[in-house]
């Protein structure tokens, strides 16, 4: 396929993502429309209930591993790392896999294969086999990912992509929380079932049997996949892959990702956010306990905030998509979201904090959201798996790195203060340096020093997202400023002004296409004088 550069942002997309003013409505029957169609409603369920047995075994694990090892904190970190490694040495390889095989094959495998690697984690007797095992689930879970997320916009119509991907948002970060309760409910139950019936259920390991009962998650969730229909890739596009193919697949995928403004500033966004956000991950028990003088209950409720301010962010993109121009606003959301982890490190008072953890949560939710629906909306469909796969990678090594950072800086630095000797400064409601004074482990500890280190970790990470939010702001508006001459609302009410997406330019992507025909108009088969999907029955399988 003969593919050129050069092309502006003046490229318009067809009359089939004008909306009318009942589109500008935004209701409940909004989702509900999404649910009454089935093979979303399929893929939808499938995500849920396997991103739900993915916590099960993050929560389990951290119990079954301090167990086998004898309470040694390395264990945890070993198995952390195991976890963390596949999407760094494997990632790129899953996307250029992702855009080569036929998808729903690969969720079904990739489900399958989970159910089986799960029930082995019970007869894993030693940590090395542990790691072994949970490096080989992740990597199937790192080709889930990016695999269910390129198949959406095929499932729906182009213009239920902002709904379709806030759905999405919300259920990852539902299943966070309800991952890890499940996974104490399930072992509180067989527990205390062991209590009242210790003859037969008192010999049942609770941590073993919630693996058992994790997998049937995985076999769930590809039985709803099986009953999809879904888009056919051609079968020339599937012959077999030799390393040859792979390796040109995986450069020019690459390529393609850094050529184009807008999937560069994407990458370098996920890149900054993750890798300042990674600190909160890290450091925020000890800024609890040492800064704000909590306790370790106050750090799990703060994060509870966080996330129910992620789910109600993207909520929020579905309500106003029709009403605020995303790319208008995707920079600022991202520079809320580290405003937010700057101001969270300063303030002294708790209820405060969880006040600031819940805005900077809705920020960081509705940003990615919006970064999503972007790349669905302007994404070539045969580079669509790689993307996603990028964008994991990034993420995951951002976290990676700031775990393995993070924590001895910030040692360093509390080190570095006790030294000094410098004390706190406080203005008001907000305060440089440590409050807590006390015992940990039975030994006296002070605190109350100028530079401490959790503090001054987050607080540099919320800056990095911040200026990574301004930077993105620029480049946005670089990119649709053509498009979008006026202010960040819409205009309603009239057929055509909601028109959404023009393609961005593609600077120093040679040989590779600035349009986009695998998302939308005519080149894509929609036909602009309807609303219908590009797809036909004999196009589904």
């Amino acid at each position: 396929m003969e593919k050129e550069t050069g092309e502006s942002c003046t490229d318009y997309r067809p009359g089939s993502f004008r909306r009318t003013e009942d589109d500008l409505q935004i209701k409940p029957a909004a989702y509900r429309g999404l649910l009454r169609n089935r093979d979303f409603l399929f893929l939808w369920l499938g995500q849920m209930i396997s991103a739900v047995g993915d916590w099960i075994i993050v929560a389990v694990l951290f119990a079954y591993v301090d167990q086998i090892s004898g309470g040694r904190s390395y264990a945890i970190s070993l198995m952390m790392l195991s976890k963390f490694l596949p999407a760094v040495l494997l990632g790129f390889l899953a996307g250029v896999i992702i855009d080569r095989l036929d998808r729903k094959s690969t969720l079904i495998l990739c489900d399958f294969a989970r159910a089986v690697l799960v029930v082995l984690l019970p007869f894993a007797g030693n940590l090395l086999s542990i790691c072994l095992l949970v490096f080989a689930i992740e990597t199937f879970t790192i080709i889930y990912g990016p695999a269910k997320d390129a198949s959406i916009p095929d499932l729906v119509e182009p213009e239920q992509l902002t709904n379709a991907n806030s759905m999405n948002m919300l259920t990852l970060y539902a299943s966070m929380a309800f991952g890890t309760a499940i996974a104490g409910s399930i072992i509180g139950f067989i527990s205390w079932l062991g209590r009242i019936n210790p003859g037969f259920m008192g010999k049942i390991d609770p941590n073993k049997a919630a693996f058992f009962i994790d997998s049937l998650t995985f076999l769930a969730s590809a039985w709803l996949i099986y009953h999809i229909a879904f888009k056919k890739i051609p079968r020339e596009e599937r012959v077999k892959m030799t390393s040859g193919q792979v390796r040109e697949d995986f450069r020019e995928g690459f390529r393609y990702l850094w050529g184009g403004d807008l999937t560069r500033t994407v990458l370098l966004l996920t890149l900054a956010c993750f890798l300042g956000g990674g600190t909160i991950y890290v450091l925020t028990v000890s800024f609890v306990r040492y800064v704000l003088g909590g306790s370790g209950s106050a750090f799990m409720y703060i994060l509870t905030t966080l996330l129910f301010g992620m789910m109600g962010g993207s909520l929020l993109a579905g309500v106003l998509r029709s009403r605020v121009r995303k790319e208008r606003v995707l920079g600022l959301a991202i520079s809320g979201f580290g405003a937010g982890v700057v101001l969270f490190s300063l303030v002294t008072v708790t209820w405060i904090s969880f006040l600031v953890a819940f805005l900077g949560g809705i920020f960081m939710g509705y940003a990615i959201v919006g970064m999503v629906t972007l790349l669905h909306e302007r994404l070539d469909e045969e580079y669509r798996g790689r993307a996603f796969a990028t964008i994991q990678v990034i993420m995951r090594a951002s976290i990676f790195v700031s775990i393995m950072l993070a924590g001895p800086l910030a040692d360093l630095i509390t080190g570095l203060g006790r030294k000094l000797g410098l004390k706190p400064l406080s203005l008001w409601l907000v305060r440089l340096g440590g409050s807590y004074q006390g015992e940990i482990d039975g030994r006296y500890a002070d605190f109350r020093y100028l530079l401490n280190g959790p503090q001054i970790i987050l607080l540099i990470g919320g800056v990095v997202i911040l200026v990574a939010g301004l930077y993105g702001q620029r480049s946005f508006h670089r990119c649709f400023a053509a498009e979008w001459p006026g202010n960040i609302f819409q205009k309603m009410g009239r057929p055509g002004e909601g028109d959404l997406d023009r393609a961005c330019p593609r600077e120093g992507a040679e040989g590779l296409a600035a349009p986009h025909p695998g998302v939308g108009g005519e080149a894509a088969g929609l036909d602009p004088q309807s609303e219908r999907h590009p797809m036909d029955e004999s196009d589904r399988g």
